[in-house]
């Protein structure tokens, strides 16, 4: 059976359901832990159940190693996707994330 990862938006939960209760045309998705209604998609890596604030939608923020400039970058969808990030001043490859995760996300492979 095929699950997505999903996201509470109000308690910050991360959680999975089967794919053919998502997609019920008469069904409300709610969250497990709080019953709210404000969910949406999570990355496929999202740790299960960590109450993280990954998902704040300012993004995520970071500083350049090599020229010393701060600057945010949304939340990567994918593993990949965080890799390949560079400062968009300089170009560098060595940067430091700032933002506080709390549960750093459960890269696989």
């Amino acid at each position: 059976m095929e699950e997505r990862t999903l996201f509470c938006k109000n308690c910050r939960h991360i959680f999975n359901l089967p794919v053919d209760e998502i997609k019920s045309p008469n069904s409300i998705i709610r969250c497990p832990k709080c019953g709210d209604i404000e969910i949406k998609a999570a990355p496929c890596w999202a740790p299960l159940n960590s109450g993280s604030n990954i998902f704040d939608e300012s993004g995520w923020e970071y500083e350049c190693q090599q020229c010393s400039k701060s600057f945010v970058y949304p939340i990567p969808k994918s593993p990949q996707e965080e890799k390949e990030r560079k400062c968009p001043f300089c170009g560098s490859e060595h940067i430091h994330l700032l933002t506080d995760l709390g549960a750093q996300p459960l890269y696989c492979g």
